[in-house]
């Protein structure tokens, strides 16, 4: 049987690499003049990106790593993370702790200032702040900020002002917190802030639809946008007043790329930096040839298959489980990845802590008969000999798994998925669309069986932005990073448990129990965590990215 799944897969991955190669949207030979035009080396560096950002460059609004890549270079947060996880101060000047660990003043640089000229303020940190807990916000970071001081009754209307906010004069805010929360200073530090003086003029339940604000932000960072063309690329320029110099590369420009041509892309030159982890380890290799280097580190993003756990279907956890033993994950790490990546099996990251231990959780080693027999245990079973698994009432198990373009291990990792639940009777319809769409469809409206997508984790181990019940919807049109609508009251309390504590150690118990339990549940189809490698060209100086920070130092990038 192994050796037949193998044959199907590589077989699969083919015939899909084949397709691909047909081009896709946002493809290099779809660039306009604007990302064409010539400039010299040193005032000019490109970064390829393999999915298209949606346009929300607002970094309380956006929730693709896209949209994110923009907005870490258009605005600043007050601490940046260094490349071995540490925090040090970015827009901050200085910051303090209270004893009780309840409340952190923050200095501002006084230098600071925005794109348009006026200074950032303690007021502007306020406003961001105070945006997250309004009721009308509907963004997905209300959680970092719900148990400061008053917030929850800004939030439910019952107040017109936070009280654990205060402004002390123009570059000095003080936060306190109702309780100790555990990763206070890590979700606030590192938060893109606002500017007051724009987002305040358009009423907060309308920024989603404030195209024209959200196309053009006015941010504190390094870079500006110029030009933003929807599925091709990203214009900056260096802004004059960064509060840490001026950039010394005079302009930047993000840029959309087929997948299947950045091998070609960077070796002409036309790309300066990308991600080659989906490129074979013999091409890497011989661009290191032609005068290019490359660096490779873990990522925070391991890939997933998501279930729609509010349909009958998927409500029983053995036709859950028996996805995940009918997929062999192992095989595409071996094949797809070339051994550069892990399996996961819980939705959390293996080289951070709080992931469980391996000894305490099912690992789902690749097993068809299991994955039949849990099927059949759930009421699905072949009662007709056709090939497709009924339920009592004859029913077919017909799903269809949305999947966005531009990763090509994703699409092949769908393709292997589809081939190996064949094997148990599923049948699978995989449906390709642009990323923006996925997020419309499944995000918004949830209007789907199953989708692929990575989880872009954060910093803090703490999982109640994706597992906590508050954080799912069922509503449509309204978006929460609990996508799957997974609810479970005694994971609920093990998170609040692990916010209302600071020692490292309980918190992370907690959230090893939290692992396990969503292991043994299966909430999603928990597939890899693969490893990131970025090629770029030999003369870039400062260009020093890491598992925590892409973009870390753009301001001191240079092409020599």
């Amino acid at each position: 049987m192994k050796k037949k799944i193998i044959s199907i897969i590589t077989a699969a991955v083919l015939s899909l690499t084949m397709l691909v190669g047909c081009g896709a949207k946002g493809s290099s030979n779809e660039s306009s003049s604007g990302a064409q035009e010539q400039s010299t080396a040193k005032d000019k560096i490109v970064y390829a990106l393999d999915t298209a950002p949606t346009g929300v460059f607002n970094p309380l609004l956006s929730s693709t790593r896209y949209d994110g890549n923009v907005n870490s270079v258009v605005y600043a947060s007050l601490m940046n993370v260094d490349d071995k996880g540490d925090l040090k101060n970015y827009l901050a000047e200085d910051y303090l702790i209270s004893e009780d660990q309840k409340i952190i003043t923050f200095k501002l640089k006084s230098n600071a200032k925005w794109h348009d000229g006026k200074p950032v303020t303690a007021e502007d940190m306020a406003f961001t702040l105070q945006s997250m807990a309004n009721g009308k916000y509907t963004g997905n970071n209300y959680d970092d900020v719900e148990k400061i001081k008053g917030a929850k009754a800004y939030h439910e209307g019952k107040s017109d002002s936070i009280e654990g906010i205060k402004v002390e004069d123009d570059t000095t805010i003080t936060i306190e917190f109702e309780e100790t929360y555990a990763p206070a200073l890590t979700n606030l530090s590192t938060l893109g802030i606002i500017p007051k003086h724009i987002w305040s003029q358009i009423p907060i339940e309308n920024w989603e639809k404030e195209t024209a604000a959200l196309n053009n932000p006015v941010g504190c960072g390094p870079y500006k946008v110029t030009k933003f063309e929807s599925g091709q690329y990203v214009e900056f320029e260096a802004a004059e007043d960064f509060f840490e110099g001026k950039p010394k590369t005079s302009k930047l420009i993000f840029k959309v790329v087929n997948p299947d041509t950045i091998q070609a892309e960077l070796k002409s030159g036309n790309i300066d930096i990308a991600s080659v982890k989906d490129m074979r380890k013999s091409d890497i290799e011989g661009l290191k040839t032609e005068g290019l280097k490359s660096v490779e580190f873990s990522d925070f993003m391991f890939q997933y298959m998501g279930i729609n756990l509010r349909l009958p279907i998927f409500q029983d956890v053995k036709v859950r489980q028996a996805f995940m033993y009918a997929i062999d994950r192992n095989l595409m790490v071996d094949k797809l990845l070339e051994g550069r990546g892990e399996v996961v099996n819980a939705p959390m990251l293996p080289n951070r802590w709080g992931y469980p231990k391996a000894s305490d959780i099912k690992d789902y080693a690749f097993n068809i008969d299991t994955a039949k027999n849990l099927l059949k245990e759930a009421g699905w079973e072949d009662r007709n000999n056709d090939g497709v698994v009924e339920n009592a009432a004859g029913e077919k198990m017909h799903l269809t798994l949305k999947c966005p373009v531009g990763s090509k291990t994703r699409e092949q990792s769908a393709v292997i998925i589809q081939e190996s639940l064949k094997q148990i009777g599923v049948e699978i319809e995989i449906l390709t669309m642009e990323f923006s769409t996925l997020m419309d469809e499944v995000v918004s409206n949830h209007e789907f069986d199953l989708y692929m997508m990575g989880n872009t984790l954060s910093l803090d181990p703490d999982p109640k932005p994706f597992w906590h019940s508050s954080a799912a919807t069922d509503d449509k049109g309204v978006e929460g990073y609990n996508i799957v609508s997974y609810k479970n009251d005694k994971v609920d309390e093990l998170i609040e448990k692990g916010l209302s504590t600071l020692n490292q150690e309980e918190r992370q118990g907690y959230y090893e129990e939290i692992g396990k339990i969503l292991n043994e549940d299966v909430a999603q189809v928990y597939l890899f965590l693969q490893k990131n490698e970025m090629m770029y060209n030999g003369k870039l100086k400062g260009y020093e990215p890491s598992t925590f920070n892409n973009f870390n130092n753009i301001h001191n990038w240079v092409i020599e």
